[in-house]
């Protein structure tokens, strides 16, 4: 089988497309015929070597890509999914046997969630990671409905799902943003739309006069954004780079790791997909075959756009919903 590696780390030039053995299910493992990955700002960071210092034990070539959708190709011993189930899921790529980027992946059967019978698979693949991080920091932050949460960076991905979660979960959500990703916000859902930076503290002082009860900082802004927290409520951060320290709050980072083998999140996260309360987001024009992972990795990249950009393997060739 075929996929994308790289023997050294630098720029999308040192990518190559080569054959890999292909792997046999061990028990409670599965194989998947992956038919879409996306590239996200991890998979450019392990490209660049940033993730080098956690990645000595292992030996090229790497293959990158923490979420896919598919199909079950094959399926080990006590796996209770049928051949040809389609499934979207997470992985982590820096392990012996690689990443989402390849025409077959093995992995537990906890890492996949079946999805209905003809979803687009294309799509589905922009989801599980960044809704599973998202459905992490909600669950740290630990709201009811009714409270108040506030979302930095709510118009990218993690930003995204944590307002449509929330938003589910009966939460009142309030988000910054410049002028031009207010209809998006609006779209999905978001109660409160404020300023990005200037007249950002005065307009949710308006809608939440003593603060509000929690954070997501999915903009890593959270020590300049802390402040609009009521003391004693609760923040998360995404990065561990960017811790949020304010000693009034209960604060936290959250890692999509800590979340990558349970597969009750990853089914309801397959679940809400399926009736419309996440929305899947694919990059404009950046769907490309994994022939093009070049291209996929250049446009990736260069940013400034909102979704995944994607690549398609051989098991699939759909459009995006």
């Amino acid at each position: 089988m075929k996929a994308v590696v790289f023997h050294e780390f630098g720029g999308p030039e040192v990518l190559r497309i080569e054959e890999r053995p292909r792997y046999q299910p061990g028990p409670e493992e599965v194989v998947v015929a992956v038919a879409a990955a996306t590239v996200n700002p991890t998979d450019l960071m392990m490209l660049h070597g940033i993730h080098a210092s956690v990645m000595t034990d292992l030996v090229p070539p790497f293959i990158a890509g923490m979420e896919y959708s598919g199909r079950v190709a094959a399926i080990g011993e006590r796996v209770d999914l049928s051949v040809g189930t389609e499934v979207l899921g997470v992985v982590n790529p820096r392990t012996p046997r690689g990443g989402a980027q390849a025409q077959e992946i093995v992995v537990p059967a906890t890492f996949v969630a079946g999805l209905a019978t003809g979803s687009n698979l294309l799509s589905a693949a922009t989801v599980p990671m960044n809704a599973l991080t998202a459905m992490l920091a909600l669950e740290m932050l630990g709201l009811l409905p009714g409270q108040t949460l506030l979302v930095t960076g709510g118009s990218g991905m993690v930003g995204g799902y944590a307002i449509q979660l929330a938003r589910h979960a009966g939460m009142i959500v309030l988000a910054n943003a410049g002028e031009k990703d207010r209809g998006f916000l609006s779209s999905i859902g978001v109660d409160a739309i404020l300023p990005r930076d200037e007249g950002l503290e005065e307009a949710l002082r308006t809608v939440c006069p003593a603060g509000v009860d929690g954070l997501v900082d999915g903009a890593l802004i959270g020590n300049k954004v802390s402040r609009l927290v009521r003391a004693g409520g609760n923040a998360v951060a995404l990065r561990r780079s960017h811790p949020i320290k304010d000693s009034r709050l209960k604060v936290g980072c959250v890692s999509v790791a800590a979340g990558m083998g349970d597969t009750r999140k990853l089914a309801r996260i397959a679940g809400m997909l399926e009736k419309g309360v996440l929305t899947p987001r694919v990059a404009a024009d950046g769907v490309f075959p994994f022939e093009r992972a070049r291209d996929a990795y250049q446009l990736a990249e260069r940013g400034g756009f909102r979704g995944r950009v994607v690549l398609t393997f051989d098991s699939v060739r759909t459009t995006p919903a």
